[in-house]
């Protein structure tokens, strides 16, 4: 259960601009991508919604189940985001919503062409290691915002319902940041079902020789060593590829093995603290809360 990071707040339409109990839709439209608000004041089920553009769907108030690719309904909370590839149509419930309690998300719709230059622009200029190619996973279509994924969008929002002058250009580069965190997000997932990253590469080999020695005594010098790498340019390899510096995962990971602990009955805090790396009782137990947002506690206690 990793901590989500909920967007900025928007006003709700006023009186006079619903227009629509279910799905009333305000737009904001730049030159290469079109930000939607959408709110439901009403129980509703099966609503269908479809763009012919890609979709970035962000949760900002209420509850939603989503249904894409005939798969089973999911719930859908702020401080999530789903992507929809170009004409997949959506099917809605709302299953809550009400005058008093209405449901609010974002859609931002993206142009094809601005896609991919962008996925085009990385693979030249900043190309993974391996085998490997930027690119959107529509596989992994689902995930939690994380804090540069969550500041990108509030940013795009921002710009999108602004009156600045050069809002088009904004909006371009905070387009491309977005997509680069949505990627880097889809890699964390990745690595999450997977024992290594696909296509091989120096990040991959560091990856997988973290994973495997969680438990010992990890030095960033002695990480570089092993890819033959300078330390300035190993950490900007690094979070290029996943988002985050060396030290930042070395500390989801070290999470991720504890929880895998504090899940095992019998377990103590205390054993999965140390099993798991960390040298400090009190350390694991604050960075667990700020990653997790409950405390290791809290979450034994909800996952016997």
């Amino acid at each position: 259960m990793q901590k989500k990071q909920s967007l900025h707040p928007m006003r709700l339409s006023s009186e006079s601009e619903l227009k629509a109990s279910v799905e009333n839709r305000r737009a904001y439209t730049m030159n290469n991508c079109e930000l939607n608000v959408f709110e439901t004041y009403q129980t509703s089920h099966s609503v269908s919604l479809q763009f012919s553009d890609l979709v970035i769907t962000s949760m900002l108030r209420g509850k939603k189940v989503m249904h894409l690719f005939n798969q089973p309904g999911f719930d859908y909370l702020p401080g999530e985001t789903v992507i929809v590839p170009p004409n997949v149509r959506m099917l809605i419930d709302f299953p809550t919503a009400s005058m008093e309690e209405p449901t609010q998300c974002t859609a931002l719709a993206i142009d094809r062409q601005q896609i991919i230059q962008t996925i085009d622009y990385l693979n030249e200029q900043h190309p993974l290691g391996g085998h490997r190619q930027w690119n959107l996973d529509f596989g992994n279509y689902h995930f939690i915002n994380n804090v540069a994924l969550s500041a990108s969008i509030n940013r795009l929002i921002a710009i999108g319902t602004s009156d600045e002058i050069h809002k088009d250009v904004l909006a371009d580069l905070t387009l491309k940041e977005l997509l680069i965190r949505i990627m880097q997000t889809q890699q964390l997932a990745l690595l999450d079902k997977e024992p290594r990253l696909n296509g091989g590469g120096k990040i991959s080999f560091v990856v997988e020789y973290i994973r495997s020695h969680l438990a010992d005594q990890l030095h960033i010098d002695d990480l570089c060593s092993k890819v033959g790498m300078s330390k300035s340019v190993f950490f900007r390899a690094f979070k290029k590829e996943l988002g985050l510096s060396p030290v930042e995962f070395v500390i989801r990971e070290r999470i991720r093995l504890a929880k895998k602990f504090l899940t095992t009955p019998d377990s103590s805090i205390k054993e999965a603290c140390f099993e798991a790396g960390f040298n400090s009782l009190h350390y694991f137990c604050r960075v667990f809360k700020k990653y997790e947002g409950i405390t290791p506690g809290a979450y034994q206690a909800i996952s016997w």
